[in-house]
């Protein structure tokens, strides 16, 4: 950009200053919520394989393992264990490259630097939000296929006794 032009973006953009340090922190934003979500996929994933070795172990004496439930559980199970597995290994959080900072902006005066940088930091935030939303969709998932597979597991042991 020439001076004239950066002038005149500056006339038209003139909260670049005020937008720079909110673009900059998106970044520790979005780790956050990547953090918490990889906690809560943890999470559910260790309550999903503690509780469904605890129930099998108990009843093994009173049921018989033949059953389209058991069955049905153990599927539940599987598929849960493939999507958490799937969810955390899926996808890396977006974060500015300091040598792409030093090869394509530095040469740049400091607002179209910090435009530059907001327009980055924006497409990086918004692949990074579709990561936390897939992560969350993960989740919920987990969840769902728990509660198939307690309800599966209920059925089973009140069945068979």
């Amino acid at each position: 950009m020439t001076e004239e032009e950066v002038r005149q973006a500056e006339k038209t953009y003139p909260s670049v200053k005020l937008a720079y340090p909110i673009a900059v922190a998106s970044y520790d934003v979005a780790l956050k919520r990547l953090d918490a979500m990889d906690g809560r996929l943890q999470t559910i994933i260790t309550f999903i394989v503690a509780s469904s070795a605890v129930v099998p172990s108990v009843a093994a004496g009173r049921v018989h393992f033949r059953s389209g439930w058991f069955y049905a559980a153990l599927g539940c199970f599987v598929l849960a264990i493939v999507v958490g597995t799937i969810a955390r290994l899926k996808g890396r959080i977006k974060v500015l490259v300091p040598r792409r900072a030093f090869n394509h902006w530095l040469h740049k005066p400091e607002w179209e630097f910090q435009n530059d940088f907001i327009a980055f930091a924006a497409d990086d935030f918004e692949e990074n939000n579709t990561l936390v939303l897939f992560k969350w969709k993960c989740t919920i998932a987990l969840s769902v296929l728990f509660l198939c597979q307690a309800a599966c597991l209920v059925v089973w042991v009140v069945g068979s006794s």
